[in-house]
């Protein structure tokens, strides 16, 4: 059996007030904007800009659509129709958290709040919502509500909701799970850091992290040759310049920490 499939999307969805709904959709705007400061110009009679093909524009308008799919799944619960004692599921909840790094902001027999953050921006944290019912436990990841509100296009709300219920579902085999998960993170961060950087497993996975990353460019400076549009240019070389950043900024967290 796959340790996910135990568990099933639930008919229970997030309730949003308008205001929470236009800050939770807000970001399905930002790749309309591109086209439509060019329709503005041309239904306005001015002189039209042409900065964007009609290609260009229909990608634009794809991939808001896909935001728009993203966040209106952001929605569900999930849930497991399984019960387990108030020690089993306070074990599922703490090793969760422990494994992901949540701020657990309220913690009731039946009830939690947590905080999850996205390690590339501070800002971008998911509200974590777990509820426990008398057979079953349900639980929601979704981006924090505010003015503008990213998508999930890296699979965190999924990661929050799916380590969960796992450590919900195997509560009841494993005894002192939480204590479990601890020691074993803790060997994996030795393994981690004694690992050298430059190893070839590692190494291998940098080239290929580098090449899609380089890939984006290339898509954005393909579509700059085709019709000179700079916003895709931005957008993908943006995307491509995140991992390689990123990437640079661990070596040196980590090479500073071994001198100090």
């Amino acid at each position: 059996m796959n340790k996910n499939s135990h568990h099933i999307k639930s008919d229970k969805r997030v309730a949003l007030s308008f205001w929470q709904t236009l800050g939770h959709y807000s970001f399905v705007i930002v790749p309309l904007m591109f086209p439509a400061f060019e329709l503005f110009y041309k239904l306005s009679g001015k002189t039209a800009v042409n900065t964007f093909s009609v290609g260009t524009q229909i990608i634009f308008i794809l991939i808001s659509l896909i935001i728009g799919i993203f966040k209106w799944r952001e929605l569900n619960y999930y849930e497991i129709n399984e019960q387990r004692t108030d020690k089993e599921f306070e074990d599922s909840v703490l090793a969760a958290a422990n494994k992901l790094n949540w701020r657990i902001d309220y913690f009731k027999e039946n009830e939690v709040v947590a905080t999850g953050y996205n390690p590339w921006k501070s800002r971008d944290s998911q509200t974590i919502k777990i509820e426990r019912k008398k057979n079953k436990v349900l639980i929601n990841s979704m981006m924090e509500l505010g003015f503008i509100t990213v998508p999930d296009f890296f699979g965190v709300n999924k990661q929050n909701r799916n380590t969960f219920l796992n450590y919900y579902y195997i509560s009841n085999k494993i005894e002192s799970l939480n204590e479990t998960v601890i020691q074993k993170l803790k060997e994996e961060e030795d393994r981690i850091e004694n690992e050298p950087e430059w190893s070839l497993k590692n190494t291998l996975k940098r080239i290929i992290a580098y090449i899609f990353s380089l890939g984006f460019w290339a898509i954005g400076i393909a579509i700059w040759n085709h019709d000179k549009s700079i916003g895709p240019l931005l957008i993908f070389g943006i995307i491509g310049s995140s991992y390689i950043i990123f990437d640079i900024y661990v070596m040196w967290t980590k090479k500073k920490k071994a001198s100090s």
